[in-house]
């Protein structure tokens, strides 16, 4: 069989900048929720329905994989640009909910078609021994775009009170993307179609796979449950510190330096440590730290060092699961990787239709207690799963 290409920098360069776009449109809703309420007149738990609609769009992964296996994963990405390109500009022009609404559904598919698409490409050019790099830095462009995405966006709808001319800015980010995706050589597949299409394609075949049903839950319970925590940080962070949206925004670029330490902190051990074992003991330190995080009173600065270091586990366990996940069938690891995206995708749905009346209920200490049962319920699954790898 001819070994596929190898990975140029080049290629991760421009795959990994692709992302940033549609990461910072589906990052921005979060700490924007508030503001979204008040502009459109809705309530939070309508609001809400925003982080549902671009979650939900996740379910449709597996359609993701099955075109990054059969047309590649250049064209693939590049779909999804044009698709995020027509939600972001909806947003922007959207003078109602529901026109704003659409828009977030297709920013929802934008994201869910990138990010496996993405992941496929680089596991495939890219050896297990050295593959928590590579995605490590494909995975900065989470954490970069809280840096130059969301928190100076935050900061202009706070001086403007409208978010039209933040989603114009976002629209453009993504057709320059585009721009550079194209200029990309597509490379395809060394596997003929027909036999790919036997062991590819066979959804039923897959779902079948032994310990598949397990190891999904770990996603879906981990993702789902420390969503509940995004989704009010913002209501929590207002109501118990009286902070505006600039604040929020200023308090983004420390998260996102966490995130990029957390991710760059994938780059430099992941491999060496381990993949399996930096999942597991990173999520067990971000649900200490969020179990922390209800009792540090209303210091500012207490509680930025809190998110810093809950941001850094929670950034560091999240992208050190993807190569771990890429490796758990490598035969199918496009679907694989689509597959835990809509794992992802349902946890959230639960999350965002469940936050507002977990918050209301027992504010903070109930969102955290939540998320620390479901986290580690999550790394259970992973570690009885016959499909997660050893190391």
């Amino acid at each position: 069989m001819t070994q596929l290409p190898s990975l140029r920098p080049i290629d991760l360069i421009v795959v990994t900048a692709g992302r940033l776009a549609s990461t910072t449109a589906f990052r921005i809703v979060y700490p924007l929720l508030p503001f979204l309420s008040h502009r459109f007149d809705i309530s939070l738990q309508q609001g809400a329905t925003l982080i549902a609609i671009q979650t939900a769009a996740s379910l449709a992964s597996p359609i993701g994989g099955a075109l990054s296996d059969r047309f590649g994963e250049r064209k693939a990405m590049l779909i999804a640009l044009t698709l995020f390109i027509t939600g972001a500009f909806s947003c922007s022009f959207a003078s109602g909910f529901m026109a704003f609404l659409v828009g977030y559904l297709l920013i929802g598919l934008a994201t869910t078609l990138y990010l496996p698409s993405g992941q496929a490409y680089l596991s495939a050019r890219s050896p297990y021994e050295q593959r928590a790099r590579v995605l490590g830095v494909f995975e900065m462009a989470w954490a970069v775009s809280a840096i130059i995405g969301v928190a100076p966006l935050m900061y202009l709808i706070n001086q403007q009170q409208q978010s039209m001319v933040a989603y114009a800015v976002l629209a453009c980010i993504g057709i320059l993307s585009f721009v550079m995706l194209w200029q990309l050589p597509e490379h395809h597949h060394s596997v003929p179609y027909e036999q790919r299409t036997h062991e590819k394609f066979n959804i039923v075949k897959f779902l079948r796979q032994p310990g598949l049903a397990i190891l999904l839950l770990f996603p879906f319970l981990t993702f789902g449950g420390n969503d509940l925590f995004f989704i009010t940080q913002s209501t929590w962070l207002k109501s118990a510190f009286g902070a505006n949206e600039a604040m929020i925004g200023g308090l983004f670029v420390i998260i996102g330096i966490a995130e990029l330490a957390g991710s760059s902190a994938v780059v430099a051990f992941a491999d060496r440590i381990g993949k399996r074992r930096s999942v597991i003991w990173g999520f067990l330190l971000t649900g200490i730290c969020l179990a922390l995080l209800p009792f540090v009173g209303s210091n500012w600065w207490v509680v930025t060092v809190m998110m810093f270091l809950f941001y850094f586990f929670i950034e560091y366990a999240i992208v050190a699961s993807f190569p771990l996940i890429s490796e758990a069938l490598p035969a199918a690891r496009g679907t694989m990787m689509a597959m835990t995206s809509a794992a992802v995708g349902i946890g959230r749905i639960f999350s965002s239709q469940s936050s507002e009346f977990l918050y209301l209920s027992g504010g903070l200490p109930l969102i955290s207690a939540v998320a620390v049962i479901t986290s580690v319920l999550g790394l259970i699954a992973l570690t009885r799963s016959s499909l997660t790898p050893k190391r």
